[in-house]
Parts: C-alpha cells; sequence; structure tokens
C-alpha cells in the first residue's frame, strides 16, 4: 500500500513538472511575438496635374493649348481666290514649321509621355503609300545625296525622341496639306495637275523638317506627283542659299542675347521660377546645368507634356511642376518675344539672316508671273525661320505664328480687270491673316 501511493506521488509529481515547463515555454514564445498590427509605410504617389483643353479649363490652359496646334484644330484659312474674275492665281510658295517633336534636350520622366497620335485614315493612307514605294524600289528621295538614308517616317511610333518628329507632327502636316488643297482646288484647279518639275521644294538637313514636308505634300498634291518631286537641301535655317555670309550678324545676335539676358536679370521673380522648374525637368548633366535656367529650353520641355496632354513631372510629392509654372514660363517668353520684336539689333538682325530668302521668293515670284514656273514652292523649316522673315516682312508678332505645323503662304497674282492698272501682286497669310503688296 505504501510503495503504491509513492509511485502515485512520483508520477503526480512528474506530470506537475511537465505541465509548469510548457506554460514557461509557451510564455516565452507569447514574449517574443509581436501581437500589435503592423502598419505599412507606403511612399504616397505624386499628384500630377494635367492641362485639359475643354470643360472647366481656364482661358489661359486654352490659350496654350493653343500653341500646341494639334492635328484636329487645323482649319481653313483665307487662302485661295476671293474673284477669279478680277484676279488670275499664278502660283503659291509656301513656308512651313516643321511638326510636333521631342524636346531639344533631356527631360526627366519623358519616357512616361505617349507621343503618339490617333490612327486616322489619312495615317493610313499616307503608311500604305510609303510602304508601296519602299518595296518597288521607287523612293528617290532617300538616295544619294543630302537625305540620304533619312527614314520616312518617326522610328517610334509613340516614343518622345530628342528633337525628332513624332506621329502628331505627322497627322498635323497631313491635316494642314490636305486642308490646303481643299482651299485651292476649286479656286486652282491647276494644284491637281502639276508636273514634277512645276514643283519646287526646300528643306533644312533635319529629319524633323524633311519627314514634315513630305507629309505636307502627300496632303496638297497627287502621290504620281509627290513620287516623282526633287527635294533639294538647305544647309541654313534660314534659306539663304548664296547669300549667307555676313558677319555684321554675330555682333548683333550678341546685342540681342544682351538685352534678353539683362531682361531676365531684371525679373528674379521669372529667373527664380525658371530654376525651379528646370531643376524639376532637365537632366542634371554638367553640359546642362547652364540651360536649366533658360525659360526658352524649360518652354520647349514644357510643351512636350503639355502639347500630349500628360500629367506635369514631380521629383516627389509636394514637389512638383504645376500650371502656374507653365503659365508664367510662356506668358514671359511671349512677352520677351513681343520685345524683341521693337528691338532695333533684332529687325537689323532678321533682315540680314532674311535676305537670302527673301532674293530667293522673289527670283521664283518672277518666274511665276512668266509663266516658266515653278508654279509651287514649298520651304519646310523652323521657328527661327519664320521668326526672321515675318520680322523681315514687318508682320505683327503673333506667338500662334510660332507654333508646329503653322505656315506663311505667299500667293502671286496677275490683274485681269480690263483696264489700264494691270499688274502683279502677292498676297501674304500668315496662318490666317492676310496682307496684300
Amino acid at each position: 500500500m505504501t510503495v503504491r501511493l509513492l509511485k502515485h506521488s512520483r508520477a503526480f509529481n512528474c506530470y506537475i513538472l511537465l505541465s509548469v515547463w510548457i506554460l514557461l515555454v509557451i510564455a516565452g514564445i507569447y514574449k517574443f511575438l509581436d501581437w500589435s498590427p503592423k502598419v505599412i509605410q507606403t511612399t504616397p504617389s505624386p499628384i500630377t496635374e494635367t492641362f485639359e483643353a475643354s470643360g472647366s479649363a481656364g482661358r489661359k490652359s486654352k490659350r496654350i493649348f493653343r500653341l500646341c496646334n494639334f492635328p484636329e484644330d487645323i482649319n481653313e484659312g483665307d487662302e485661295g481666290i476671293r474673284d477669279s474674275r478680277k484676279w488670275i492665281l499664278k502660283g503659291i510658295l509656301i513656308l512651313i514649321r516643321h511638326g510636333d517633336r521631342g524636346p531639344l534636350q533631356h527631360v526627366q520622366k519623358i519616357s512616361t509621355i505617349d507621343c503618339g497620335t490617333e490612327e486616322t485614315q489619312l495615317i493610313q493612307s499616307y503608311k500604305s503609300y510609303l510602304y508601296n514605294l519602299t518595296i518597288n524600289g521607287k523612293v528617290q528621295w532617300t538616295g544619294p545625296g543630302p537625305f540620304h538614308a533619312f527614314p520616312l517616317m518617326p522610328q517610334s511610333a509613340r516614343q518622345c525622341q530628342l528633337g525628332q518628329l513624332t506621329m502628331q507632327g505627322i497627322s498635323q502636316h497631313l491635316n494642314l496639306g490636305q486642308m490646303l488643297q481643299k482651299s485651292y482646288y476649286k479656286v486652282w484647279p491647276r494644284l491637281l495637275s502639276l508636273n514634277p518639275e512645276e514643283v519646287l521644294v526646300y528643306s533644312t538637313i533635319y529629319r524633323r523638317t524633311f519627314q514634315s514636308g513630305l507629309a505636307f505634300l502627300f496632303g496638297l498634291i497627287p502621290n504620281e506627283t509627290l513620287t516623282k518631286v526633287t527635294i533639294g537641301e538647305s544647309q541654313s535655317m534660314s534659306f539663304c542659299f548664296n547669300d549667307c555670309e555676313c558677319p555684321v550678324t554675330e555682333s548683333l545676335k550678341k546685342f540681342v542675347q544682351s538685352s534678353e539676358l539683362h531682361q531676365l536679370k531684371s525679373h528674379p521673380a521669372i529667373e527664380t521660377l525658371a530654376q525651379t522648374t528646370g531643376r524639376l525637368l532637365i537632366s542634371a548633366d554638367a553640359e546642362q546645368k547652364a540651360l536649366i535656367k533658360d525659360p526658352y529650353v524649360i518652354r520647349d520641355a514644357l510643351l512636350t507634356f503639355v502639347c500630349h496632354r500628360s500629367g506635369l513631372p514631380c521629383e516627389k510629392p509636394g514637389n512638383c511642376v504645376r500650371k502656374q509654372n507653365v503659365a508664367g514660363i510662356i506668358a514671359y517668353t511671349d512677352w520677351i518675344n513681343y520685345q524683341k520684336w521693337r528691338n532695333i539689333h533684332w529687325q537689323r538682325l532678321s533682315l540680314l539672316k532674311s535676305y537670302g530668302h527673301v532674293r530667293h521668293i522673289v527670283q521664283q515670284m518672277l518666274h511665276m508671273v512668266g509663266s516658266n514656273g515653278p508654279n509651287l514652292v514649298l520651304y519646310s523649316g523652323h521657328d527661327f525661320t519664320l521668326l526672321h522673315l515675318s520680322t523681315a516682312l514687318g508682320l505683327i508678332n503673333d506667338p500662334l505664328l510660332l507654333r508646329y505645323a503653322s505656315r506663311l503662304v505667299f500667293e502671286v497674282y496677275q490683274d485681269n480687270r480690263n483696264n489700264d492698272e494691270k499688274g502683279t501682286y502677292f498676297r501674304l497669310l500668315s496662318n490666317v491673316n492676310p496682307t496684300t503688296c
């Protein structure tokens, strides 16, 4: 009996010890476990601002969008004869600026921008035309010569490549050419039956002007004529041809640059705005540090975002480019251009820069009147081409004149009235505003 009780007592003690040990182990596990709710730290996405073209968009936003000259916004102007009984249209000369392009400087977060455009029926027709020419070996423009191996279209359908034409730029010029064809073919049927020898085309030695000129001509003249047209090169953005050398232009250019720098220094708020905005836009490598505070460089970079309806860039939350930054930079650069128009040094510089171009235009006008052609002349150039020429011709400063796919049109007329005042006249149209001389 005593032996039994001792055995039960030992078993009971072992059970108690085992239970205490298990409780201690569980208590230790609980001690090292963290049962408090976890808070996941997330970095909030930067809230970017986007310009809206309609609806609640303010007047300033709509005005800025007009600088983009979207393909769907290209409308008929005043081109064409008003009264064919009084006037005979002998020919037209057209100066265009290239279409929408990627920025000229390396821009941060540019890969987020979609530089594509809607695939319209006109774009599809143009692609088909170029494809058929290529497979049949009939592409003469990119053979041996100044535009050798130039691509006929932008190499990327969606990317904004540095200084290269975008598909939106192609669409702009297809629409512009087609629009001008509608304006002219009823009053000047000859447009649709021009021989290749009656069409004279010049482009600066840049892909964006070459591609813009081709797209524009596709919309303007018959395909069979375009296929055989020769495209000449201009080594100068001013189309000065044989009249380019003038040492005075360099000193005048320095006067203009000095004046612009002085104006920027006299507006410290704009200088600060340019620097803060530039740091968020321009890639901060050593070569581009000087460009970060250049209002024109910043304007160019900003329009890449605005004209593709992309959200304005952010470095981090709370440090973003805002709509007011865009409005401020564009308003200032427009004001500088207006001041420049009144600057005697700028006027003289523009006269000298445009002398060769004006002389070439006059020569072609005389050929048109003499009925020995050409009857259609195209110059595919840049904003500086339009800027210098319009200043030299005394046109009123117009910010819209320098937008992508803008145009200057010279219409050459002969007086057809039955009187003794027969003569030759030309009408100059800047986008939509006519001037008769």
